[in-house]
């Protein structure tokens, strides 16, 4: 392997060597310089592989990478053909793919384990809470963004903790799962009803919220987001959408007064990234989403309201 190794060391520097060359010596060298390098790949390529037939160690490293590479690449990735649209008029989910199965039975697919893509893909007419809790008794809702991968069941305990590193099995899964502030009331009756994901590499729990803030969604989406609970569905406008140091001033959930309440309202639609041309009063009920910026040291904020 350490032969193997140092063999690639030295063919990077000859091909440097054979850079710096081209650059000094003119434009009309380049052409043979080019080709005298592709030829030294070629060749490098060749004892390459004649040094991997009568080496198994190097030929099992390389074996190796590629399937790591492979294995990192399909687990990782998550196509953008799952996100889902939805529909004002007929308040229901509809996907750019053809009608999935139902959670059910998904659950019986052994190859996929990832249970927010199990979760995500759902049909909104198809949730049932009955069945939900009895996997988590602390399922409260389901959480629906036009335009993202977003589709998941929503869960609240008694604190703002647990569910960051615990799944809807409530088993220990640093991706945590989709919440519910604890402060709120599950009826969604507060003025600012808070919701909280992680922003995963993979875009799933809170991590396609990067699609909203892309102009591309904003010219395309509907800025719909749907809440279902046990009372029914509630249909909610994104009116702002922002990025935000890690502070709590967007987290406050009830206020003293109508005149508070509003003084936020239009501090927060004052912050958003786009234009939603959407109103505020101090008689809309809220929701706000709230997730991790990329580098982790911000917090990307959305905030909708109830408009059925």
């Amino acid at each position: 392997m350490i032969r193997f190794i140092k063999y690639i060391l030295k063919t990077t520097g000859n091909g440097f060597y054979f850079i710096c060359s081209t650059i000094s010596k003119g434009f009309f060298y380049y052409f043979y310089a080019i080709s005298s390098f592709i030829s030294l790949i070629f060749n490098s390529l060749k004892k390459l592989f004649k040094k991997l037939q009568s080496d198994p160690s190097a030929s099992f490293a390389i074996i190796f990478l590629f399937i790591l590479g492979v294995f990192s690449y399909t687990y990782i990735y998550t196509p953008d053909n799952t996100m889902v649209k939805v529909s004002i008029e007929d308040n229901t989910r509809k996907s750019t793919t053809a009608p999935s199965k139902t959670v059910e039975e998904k659950k019986e697919n052994p190859i996929e384990t990832n249970l927010f893509r199990i979760y995500g893909k759902t049909n909104i007419d198809s949730i049932n809470f009955n069945e939900l809790r009895k996997t988590n008794d602390q399922v409260v809702a389901w959480l629906i963004v036009d335009g993202t991968n977003i589709n998941y069941p929503i869960v609240k305990t008694d604190n703002n903790d647990y569910y960051l590193n615990h799944n809807i099995k409530k088993s220990k899964d640093s991706n945590g799962w989709t919440f519910m502030d604890y402060r709120n009331n599950i009826n969604l009756i507060d003025n600012n009803t808070i919701f909280y994901g992680h922003n995963l590499i993979n875009k799933t729990s809170f991590g396609s919220i990067s699609r909203v803030f892309s102009k591309k969604w904003f010219d395309s989406s509907n800025h719909n987001i749907i809440v279902v609970n046990d009372n029914g569905k509630y249909i909610y406008k994104i009116f702002s959408i922002y990025y935000s140091e890690p502070v709590t001033d967007y987290l406050q959930t009830n206020f003293y007064d109508s005149d508070e309440y509003l003084t936020f309202l239009i501090n927060i639609k004052n912050k958003s990234k786009f234009d939603f041309a959407e109103r505020v009063s101090s008689n809309d009920k809220i929701i706000t989403l709230s997730t991790c910026t990329d580098d982790n040291k911000g917090r990307k904020v959305v905030h909708a309201k109830l408009i059925s």
